[in-house]
């Protein structure tokens, strides 16, 4: 580990839960769209199941945006298959 990571982990050690969960969220902002990735599949050790797999289920909706067409809405695709399930409420 270099002395600049190091001094890294000693500041980090000092600081409150609140200050290094919005020292993670502004991490996470600075960091490009690849490295998100690579560290959603990464989840830290103190972290249940549950908020891995909603960390994953939140990369892949951004992954799987792009093959959407620019004008879907999902709330109108929902209203459309109910409507068609179940009839129109008018």
């Amino acid at each position: 580990m270099s002395e600049l990571q190091q001094e890294a982990v000693r500041m980090i050690s000092g600081l409150s839960d609140d200050n290094i969960s919005f020292l993670i969220e502004i991490i996470r902002r600075l960091m490009s769209q690849s490295e998100k990735t690579n560290m959603a599949a990464m989840p830290s050790p103190e972290e249940n199941r549950g908020m891995q797999a909603f960390r994953r289920l939140d990369t892949a909706r951004e992954e799987i945006r792009q093959y959407l067409p620019d004008d879907f809405d999902p709330v109108k695709e929902l209203e459309e298959a109910r409507a068609e399930k179940f009839g129109s409420t008018d």
